[in-house]
């Protein structure tokens, strides 16, 4: 199963869902005692399921239900919203975040949230998601590692661009040219009624080749997924963002 499937099809066909590898992206309180949870799949994408009881006292799945722990689930049910009937952590160790690292691992599940569609397959971009977090639990910036990762969310659901070519002329990117970006159409030397920043030739180059060595490479991949992001993500602002912020503030 690949990418691109429709929604519908896969919750006629998939009653149940054995032992499948997930990570926990989201979760809110549901009635009394049980929580709706948003799990990253390889083979399903998203899915919203209800753990019940599990914020009784005496729960043992409760302490499993937390981001950046590697699981295996079986969900089953014929609607959209699933019943979790089993959940186990993996061999695989868990990515114990902190601080900066932290605030980044939530922006990025915020990301997978709001932008994933239910049940549609994106194994690609979980092999990406996983690198992402065992990276951001490792020593470095964490902005190469987000903006990589950012790309791969926008190529996933259809809305990269290409980073080699002038999208208007179709000749290969210049390094001592300026750019514009439409983000209907590419990078282009010629302005659009759309305005907005140039870009250097340069810098587009190094993001193509994930060469995020200096800063202004950084910021300007920054710039360019915030663009390519937002009118994917409408009006409302993200919360880890603004989680984010609050903490640089209190620094």
């Amino acid at each position: 199963m690949t990418s691109g499937h429709c929604a519908a099809w896969g919750m006629m066909t998939f009653s149940r869902i054995e032992l499948q590898p997930a990570y926990v992206v989201h979760s809110r309180a549901y009635r009394d005692t049980s929580m709706l949870v948003d799990f990253f799949t390889p083979d399903y994408g998203r899915i919203t399921a209800v753990a019940r009881g599990v914020r009784k006292a005496k729960s043992s799945k409760r302490a499993l239900l937390n981001p950046f722990l590697p699981l295996l689930i079986s969900v089953q049910g014929k609607t959209s919203l699933k019943l979790l009937t089993h959940v186990e952590a993996c061999a695989v160790r868990a990515w114990r975040l902190q601080g900066e690292r932290l605030f980044s691992g939530l922006y990025v599940n915020e990301l997978l949230v709001r932008l994933l569609p239910e049940w549609d397959a994106y194994q690609e971009l979980y092999a990406d998601y996983n690198v992402t977090l065992e990276t951001l639990d490792c020593v470095g910036s964490v902005e190469p590692v987000l903006r990589k990762f950012e790309s791969a969310l926008l190529q996933a659901l259809g809305y990269g661009v290409d980073y080699t070519v002038d999208a208007i002329s179709a000749e290969s990117i210049k390094p001592e040219l300026q750019y514009y970006l439409n983000p209907d159409v590419g990078f282009s030397t010629v302005s659009t009624d759309l305005g907005g920043p140039k870009f250097s030739g340069t810098d587009i180059i190094a993001i193509a080749e994930g060469n995020f060595q200096r800063d202004c490479v950084c910021r300007a991949a920054k710039q360019i997924n915030r663009i390519l992001l937002k009118p994917l993500l409408g009006g409302r602002p993200l919360q880890s963002r603004l989680l984010f912020k609050g903490l640089a503030t209190e620094k």
